[in-house]
């Protein structure tokens, strides 16, 4: 019986995968590397958990001087290229800096960590640089007061740009600067409301150590967001970017769908590569379908669907922007989830102030971090949105709930299901106004608001449908309709009158009767009939306030 290789799943050290465990070859991303001119910084952007990791101590190991780490390589893709490339193969010193665990809950707490952090990197170099004749005394001392943390907070935000001096001149030779999540510090400032400073800091750090005419052979720099130019990389010209628009490097994070089914095959699941693409695939990268690795790799370890990726880290960013304009958002949302996506200008440099200005900074913000996929490029800088896969799905339905009640009762989302797959109007109505009460921040002003809140919710009850607004039907447009995929599921078609002045509750039953008796007049069911639903349910629904009044009938 074949021994498999083991499960890279988790493990971001190059050499520990390439030895022991299945390596998805990424190593012809050296050879697109060694072809940059000198002095030149990239920026890569994909959403965490993308390979990023990972492909930075590929490149550490390609290019950090020391022992001939050749072994690594020459049985892969990059191969071939050895010797065409040998003058640069572990030729550099090198500089790694992570920042994933840069932050802390007020500024201070931040600059201690950077402490620690650059503390650590110049403890790899110390044996040599102390020793060097080429540093002078002044130079050495600096050195040390930085790995005993004696420095001050102008000190800390040159050390970049000094230890690369240092190691220019140690060595006589250009420096390769690798830095990982180097957005992480930025976004815990932004959370934690210490913005201003934290900028400023990295402004200098970031901008010091990478803005130089000489001395630095290749920076590469990788996160999941492209901070606005102004903001971080002031003055640095020889910046490239790479993200989630650009075709180049496209197919070197995350992994293609030939790698995806190869792997599948490999752990014994190649009979499930649809499922795998319908739960984890569906990102475009420069127009290449890419599939989610970290959710792939954990699904050839445990055999069984589930949201991975979204269980791994926060999604407050999904929340946040709801709670900023709500209303909007979840439309926005339910046209992506549609077969005709959302529209959308996206601009993949994000200034963390204006995050949620606008729908078009909004929906940037969620593509670049993986929430939302560019399903088709319209025009320079406009693509339709759609979600990329049900995990996805998953988390925004996740996210709409918790906004909106605490998970305590959450249990009101099934309850309301049930009402509408049998057409309780008194079920409906109560889960509907115990939802409104949690809007508390926020005055629903006109009808478009309340058909909002419908869709999402009903995107969350019936994502197994196809959930449409404002739809040409029969004789006029309905407000919502959840058509089935296939013939024998649920349709629904939904129409809402909202008034501003109070109405009594009879007045507003005779309201949601007459929304019913437009359906059944305007024939906006013709469709589901066609389609085969069964059952078909329509429903009138009246609001004021937070008061809901719904009318409801099957329809044979």
């Amino acid at each position: 019986m074949e021994i498999k290789k083991k499960n890279p799943v988790g493990i971001e050290n190059y050499k520990a995968v390439v030895s022991e465990c299945y390596y998805v070859d990424k190593t012809l991303l050296i050879k697109e590397l060694c072809d940059l001119p000198q002095g030149s910084a990239i920026l890569f952007t994909r959403p965490r958990r993308f390979g990023k990791s990972l492909a930075l101590s590929m490149i550490q190991t390609f290019f950090e001087r020391g022992e001939d780490n050749s072994q690594y390589f020459k049985n892969l893709a990059i191969g071939p290229y050895l010797n065409r490339f040998q003058s640069e193969e572990n030729a550099y010193p090198l500089i790694h800096f992570v920042m994933k665990n840069i932050g802390g809950d007020d500024y201070p707490s931040l600059l201690e960590k950077m402490k620690d952090a650059v503390s650590e990197e110049y403890a790899r170099h110390e044996k040599d640089l102390l020793s060097s004749p080429n540093l002078n005394d002044i130079e050495k001392d600096y050195f040390q007061r930085i790995e005993r943390k004696d420095v001050n907070e102008i000190e800390l935000s040159s050390s970049l740009k000094k230890l690369t001096d240092f190691l220019q001149k140690c060595y006589q030779k250009d420096v390769v600067i690798l830095i990982d999540e180097y957005d992480n510090p930025i976004e815990e400032a932004r959370l934690k409301n210490y913005y201003a400073p934290a900028i400023d800091f990295f402004r200098s750090f970031y901008g010091e150590g990478l803005k130089r005419e000489s001395g630095i052979r290749l920076a590469v720099i990788s996160g999941v967001l492209q901070i606005a130019k102004e903001s971080l990389f002031s003055g640095l010209n020889n910046l490239l970017v790479s993200g989630i628009t650009s075709p180049r490097f496209n197919s070197f994070y995350g992994f293609t769908e030939e790698e995806t089914k190869q792997l599948l095959d490999y752990y014994g699941y190649a009979s499930s590569f649809e499922k795998v693409r319908s739960f984890y695939g569906g990102y475009h990268f420069g127009g290449l379908e890419i599939f989610n690795p970290w959710s792939v790799l954990n699904y050839a370890f445990h055999g069984v669907l589930d949201t991975y990726w979204t269980n791994t880290g926060r999604n407050a960013s999904i929340g946040e922007l709801l709670s900023k304009n709500p209303v909007t958002l979840m439309s926005l949302l339910n046209q992506a989830v549609s077969p005709q996506g959302v529209l959308a200008k996206i601009d993949a440099a994000v200034d963390y102030k204006e995050l949620g200005a606008s729908t078009d900074s909004a929906l940037s913000f969620l593509a670049s971090a993986g929430y939302l996929s560019l399903e088709e490029s319209l025009a320079p800088m406009l693509y339709r949105l759609a979600l990329p896969n049900q995990e996805i799905q998953e988390a925004f339905s996740k996210e709409i709930k918790g906004r909106f009640l605490p998970e305590s009762d959450q249990q009101i989302y099934f309850q309301l299901q049930e009402g509408f797959r049998k057409g309780s109007a008194p079920t409906i109505e109560k889960c509907l106004e115990t939802i409104l009460t949690s809007f508390s921040y926020f005055e629903f002003k006109d009808e478009r608001n309340y058909q909002a809140l419908l869709l999402a919710i009903n995107a969350i009850l019936f994502g197994e449908g196809i959930i449409k607004s404002e739809v040409p039907e029969g004789k006029g447009r309905c407000d919502i309709q959840i058509a089935p995929k296939t013939p024998g599921q649920i349709g629904i078609v939904i129409e809402v009158k909202h008034y501003k002045n109070t109405l009594s509750a009879q007045r507003m039953k005779e309201t949601s009767d007459k929304a019913l008796e437009q359906i059944k007049a305007m024939d906006y069911t013709e469709e589901l009939i066609q389609r085969g639903a069964t059952p078909i349910f329509a429903y009138g629904i009246s609001f004021i306030a937070k008061k809901v009044s719904v009318s409801s009938a099957e329809v044979k």
